[in-house]
């Protein structure tokens, strides 16, 4: 897939009014915090579209950046290196995202 049919797909589903995630799953997430009562319709799907927009930017960039370009796969390190050095995704680099910690451990410890 070239990254312009990619970045048209994004496009796509910016504008499009269907959500792919479950918004019961989002909304479960949501009620999970202590501060939250009651949840909008409106709030939710918008929350729900902004998460979806999140991770297609999330493995957009990781893609671009990532090993697996040529094969057209996208890794778990692909992933966890675009959270350490994009700037956009640094908040992903805490003690609360293990799989980032794991993943700086790993490296660290085999020098790959």
């Amino acid at each position: 897939m070239s990254e312009k049919n990619m970045e048209e797909k994004v496009e796509h589903a910016t504008n499009s009014k269907n959500v792919s995630l479950p918004m019961s799953r989002v909304r479960l997430i949501m009620k999970s915090s202590p501060d939250v009562s009651c949840i909008n319709q409106d709030a939710l799907f918008l929350t729900t579209k902004a998460t979806e927009l999140f991770v297609q930017h999330l493995a957009l960039s990781s893609y671009k950046n990532g090993s697996g370009k040529e094969t057209n796969t996208l890794s778990y390190s692909d992933l966890a290196n675009a959270a350490e050095e994009k700037e956009t995704f640094q908040f992903l680099t805490g003690e609360s995202w293990p799989f980032v910690i794991i993943h700086t451990i790993q490296t660290k410890s085999t020098g790959v």
